[in-house]
């Protein structure tokens, strides 16, 4: 059972629009021919090439038609969107010219560049404006104090955000959590903490911390470099969002459960064995100072770490991993001196 505790007041005076994450309203459109034509392109029905067949010119005159800026299928998905979705670099490429394309968002509230962070396709993040993930020994606001830890950590991938391997885990997470919305299934504190911390979540801002070796038992540690008031965000748990079982899990020791407020339903799990980035060395505590959340974020569950109480400079920051992790890989909790 994750901690309770006292949310503040909000932060913001600008909260998202729920309208921001409706499906198109209107299912004709200004474009009816073309927002039908996209559904099928977006599911598969229709291939590329006979996309290219309903252009004048082809694909000489898609950057400039105005149903490829305007139309878009009953998720609101652009034709960039649809590229990003099915990998086509050199489509995106070729509508990413398009800035108002670019700025577009989907049912979800996603642009194509939010698309490819989540799909994690490195050359359509940069075709589209945005920068690739620094190295994981380069984390922003993030210490490693000693130069042979470097060398340790210099194998892992850093990720500022959880990943998908493919769009339809992606629409399969995005859609479940619709639909848990709609059913009004995700505790108001959930939806509360994503609006509260929304900045934070967009934008990865951390207090100062440094990742320090402990013992060859324990592994790394995470220590507060400044102190952190009470009910602040701590960071991100990311990794790879997969579909649980426990012949994925066997073996594995950086695996968080993935919720979509939904039971009985396929689970998931964040696996951050190889990627991920500092929150993946937070070690356990029967007495914890942090607690890990998960919320509900601009249309997708989101797992965040959060402060029960103020935390001293210099001090460990540690949650309570729970029965269910030990009996999955039948440990016992390691005790930290």
């Amino acid at each position: 059972m994750e901690p309770a505790f006292t949310l503040p007041l909000p932060k913001y005076s600008t909260i998202i629009s729920e309208r921001l994450f409706e499906i198109r309203k209107d299912p004709e459109g200004p474009f009816p021919i073309w927002n039908g034509l996209l559904d099928k392109l977006s599911c598969g029905k229709v291939g590329w090439d006979q996309f290219f067949t309903y252009l004048p010119e082809g694909l000489k005159s898609l950057p400039s038609h105005m149903a490829a800026s305007s139309a878009s299928d009953h998720n609101g998905q652009t034709l960039l969107h649809i590229a990003v979705a099915q990998d086509r670099a050199d489509l995106v490429k070729l509508l990413a010219s398009d800035r108002k394309l670019c700025e577009k968002r989907n049912a979800f509230g996603m642009t194509p560049l939010d698309l490819a962070q989540f799909l994690y396709r490195l050359p359509l993040i940069q075709s589209l404006g945005g920068k690739a993930p620094a190295p994981f020994c380069s984390q922003p606001s993030v210490a490693i104090e000693r130069e042979q830890d470097r060398e340790k950590l210099r194998e892992l991938t850093y990720l500022p955000y959880p990943i998908f391997p493919d769009s339809q885990t992606l629409d399969e997470i995005l859609n479940r959590s619709s639909k848990a919305k709609l059913d009004d299934v995700i505790p108001p504190e959930k939806i509360w903490m994503g609006i509260y911390f929304d900045k934070e979540i967009q934008r990865g801002l951390i207090p100062k911390i440094a990742i320090r070796w402990i013992d060859d038992e324990v592994g790394f540690g995470i220590f507060a470099a400044q102190k952190i008031p009470s009910c602040a965000f701590v960071g991100e748990y990311t990794g790879l969002i997969q579909k649980s079982s426990k012949q994925y899990l066997q073996g594995k020791t950086y695996c968080v459960r993935y919720t979509t407020w939904q039971m009985g339903r396929r689970k998931f799990t964040v696996d951050a064995e190889n990627q991920g980035n500092f929150t993946r060395f937070i070690n356990h505590s029967s007495t914890p100072n942090i607690g890990l959340q998960s919320v509900y974020w601009r249309g997708m569950p989101r797992m965040i770490f959060i402060t029960l109480k103020e935390i001293p400079l210099g001090a460990q920051l540690t949650f309570d991993y729970g029965q269910f992790f030990w009996k999955e890989c039948s440990q016992t909790p390691k005790q930290l001196s």
